[in-house]
């Protein structure tokens, strides 16, 4: 598919848009008619005890009959267009002008008929259907995209949903990186497959999207927020090796399976007898972010990856550009560097902005001021981008939110490192004399290893509360904010700007002292521990 014809959009003909309509009920219907033996997966219980809820309710304990009757809810649950969002992974503003028979781009009307298991030119005018290319599917003979019970089982929380759901919001294209897992998959006896890139091309995204679609077991690493141990990983994923292929363990795991790699080889050679010939595959992300000074035994593969796997075991992980890990294995390898598919990324990279504005008014309204097409706004910013998906997250939210009056399409920042340094000068942090309550803030941020609350961030800076909420407000675009025990923790977002705020240059012209920021926080928590003495 040419990207001129993804630009020009295809619509939906009343023949398509009836078809869609009708496969979303017939997709309820097939959803909901599940068997004991897929309840009782979906529930997590056994099947006789799902055989006997169906009997009598009354018959099973009140745990169970909740985790069934959960499932029930879930499975059941309509294809409506908010599902049909989610499942697709296109735009709420993009299906809702789809179903409208109003023009979008090409493959926006791919996810969904994926998503929906039609053919795409069954929903178009006959004039359009050249406008599609063969579709890969990316399912075969590796896990499956989507079949009934994973269509069901995607409305299931998985232990890093959170992260998936935010990761693959907006998700567009990467079709060559999936193909490459799945051929990978499809050649090799077992393996490590490891996406390298820099930071902001999406290699936590792409993952993220992976695991939306196959339902593998995976595990984030998260530096900012301390979720990035070896114990951590190890729990994670026996935790969900146990529960995704019924291992006969019971939880909690045993006192040693965290300390080492040994528990976890055991189960994946169970795991490799279970899987009744489908590959198993296990994403890893991040593997830079690992905390290897937690790791007792030095001379192990980081996170105590194993050396050797058994048939049909696959790890895909990720990992910064320049970056090297301990990783020693006698499986097949595959390296597959983001760089190297610049032509690949920029066509996604103009795919994603057009979806934005094809979905945000004030984008529309903002390239009108400019007077410029939308075609050469597309790429313009493609170019300044630099390929990179997190300086389009902030520019595009920026101009959305209307903070570039001032400038026109010409001044905006080339790269996300340069966008970061021009977020800086406009918050007015190189000005003389600089605001020292906002450069705590920020510093207290960087140098803490799990989220905090604002009434923390206030007793390590002394600063009242109002003064601190006033500058995570400001900073809100590069934090993730979100509830722990009754309480809203922020952390730094993105490892990219972690690293511009540690960065000695920039350390040092913020005037700022890490080690006596350290020493702050040090001095509070003494005192909360011992008092006034």
């Amino acid at each position: 598919m040419n990207s001129a014809s993804n630009m020009n959009g295809v619509s939906l003909t009343p023949a398509g848009l009836a078809l869609l309509k009708n496969r979303m009920v017939d997709i309820a219907r097939e959803v909901n008619e599940i068997s004991d033996e897929h309840l009782a997966r979906l529930a997590n219980v056994n099947t006789q005890v799902v055989h006997q809820y169906r009997k009598n309710r009354k018959s099973v304990t009140l745990q169970d009959s909740e985790k069934i009757e959960y499932a029930e809810v879930k499975a059941s649950k309509k294809w409506t267009k908010p599902v049909l969002v989610t499942i697709s992974g296109i735009s709420k503003d993009t299906i809702d002008r789809m179903f409208d028979c109003e023009r979008v781009r090409v493959n926006s009307i791919e996810s969904v008929a994926s998503a929906l298991r039609v053919d795409p030119c069954d929903l178009v005018a006959a004039s359009d259907k050249g406008k599609f290319g063969k579709i890969v599917n990316l399912s075969q003979d590796a896990e499956p995209k989507r079949n009934d019970e994973q269509q069901a089982r995607s409305l299931f929380a998985h232990p890093f949903q959170t992260i998936i759901d935010h990761k693959t919001k907006d998700f567009v294209g990467r079709e060559y990186v999936f193909t490459e897992i799945t051929k990978f998959i499809n050649s090799k006896t077992n393996g490590y497959f490891t996406i390298i890139g820099d930071p902001g091309m999406g290699k936590s995204t792409i993952l993220a999207k992976y695991v939306q679609d196959t339902g593998c077991v995976a595990h984030f690493n998260v530096e900012q927020d301390g979720e990035n141990r070896p114990d951590q990983f190890l729990e994670s994923v026996c935790k969900q090796l146990i529960k995704k292929y019924q291992l006969p363990y019971s939880l909690p795991l045993p006192v040693d399976a965290k300390s080492d790699g040994v528990f976890l080889k055991d189960l994946l050679k169970e795991v490799a007898i279970k899987r009744n010939g489908k590959p198993v595959v296990i994403a890893v992300d991040a593997l830079d972010e690992v905390d290897l000074s937690s790791q007792t035994n030095k001379n192990a593969n980081i996170l105590y990856l194993p050396r050797y796997l058994p048939n049909g075991i696959y790890f895909v992980t990720t990992i910064r550009r320049g970056v090297k890990v301990p990783l020693m294995t006698d499986s097949p390898q595959q390296i597959f560097n983001l760089i190297d598919y610049q032509d690949q990324s920029r066509e996604d990279i103009c795919t994603y902005i057009q979806n934005r504005v094809n979905g945000s008014r004030q984008l529309r309204q903002w390239i009108k001021e400019q007077d410029v097409t939308e075609d050469n706004f597309i790429d313009e910013l493609a170019t300044k981008s630099e390929n990179n998906f997190m300086y389009l997250v902030h520019v595009l939210q920026d101009i959305e939110d209307r903070k570039y009056t001032d400038l026109n399409l010409t001044n905006l920042p080339k790269g996300l490192e340069k966008y970061y340094e021009f977020h800086w000068q406009r918050k007015g942090l190189n000005d003389k004399p600089r605001s020292n309550v906002k450069m705590k803030v920020v510093y207290h941020l960087a140098t803490s290893r799990q989220p905090i609350t604002c009434k923390l961030i206030s007793d390590y800076t002394g600063e009242t509360p109002l003064r601190v909420q006033d500058v995570l407000h400001e900073w809100l675009q590069f934090l993730h904010e979100r509830p722990i025990q009754g309480e809203v923790c922020y952390s730094i977002y993105h490892r990219s700007y972690w690293e511009f705020l540690h960065n000695d240059e920039r350390v040092k012209a913020a005037g700022v002292s890490l080690k006596e920021i350290n020493k702050e926080k040090s001095d509070f928590l003494w005192k909360g521990l011992l008092g006034d003495e």
